[in-house]
Formats: C-alpha cells, structure tokens, sequence
C-alpha cells in the first residue's frame, strides 16, 4: 500500500501517529478492505491567516496606506446615456 492510504483498523489503533503526520501537511487516503473511503488533510487556514504566512516568507507585501480617492474621469462630448437615448429617437 502506498504511504499516504492507511487502514480504518491500523489509523484507529495508531490514530494519534496519523495524526501527527497529518499535522505536519500531509493528507492521507483512509481506506476500508482496500477501497478509499475518506481523506485526513488538515485543515485550510482562514484567509488572514494565508496572508500572514506570504508576508513572513517576503512573498507579498502589506498595503503602504490608504488609497487616494478616486476620480472620475471627465469625458467630452456626449455621454453614453445620451448616445444612447439619441440612437433610439432615429430608430422610431
């Protein structure tokens, strides 16, 4: 057998073993007479949690400060709501 698939009767009599395997991020593959039946993972760490592990590894970099406002940019000429509204007068 594989080592990441363990036995119902061998993961319940080593639970605690497994358990520390699945801990340490590995998943593993229960099976029952041979027949994958579940999988032990651990669990997903919640988003800030992701987010404080990719900043301690450098790999992203927290925000500088607030964003400036945002303005909109003027256009010239005819707005597409009026474009729009011209383009069906011509069609009736």
């Amino acid at each position: 057998m594989p080592r990441n698939t363990v036995g119902a009767r061998e993961l319940k009599a080593r639970l605690g073993t497994y358990l520390r395997v699945v801990r340490g991020g590995r998943t593993l593959i229960v099976t029952d007479r041979g027949e994958p039946v579940a999988e032990l993972r651990p669990l997903q760490d919640d988003l800030e949690q992701k987010l404080a592990k990719l900043r301690a590894a450098g790999r992203i970099s927290g925000g500088s400060g607030r964003l400036t406002p945002f303005e909109p940019i003027r256009i010239q000429g005819v707005s597409l709501s009026e474009a729009i509204l011209e383009d069906r007068e011509d069609r009736f």
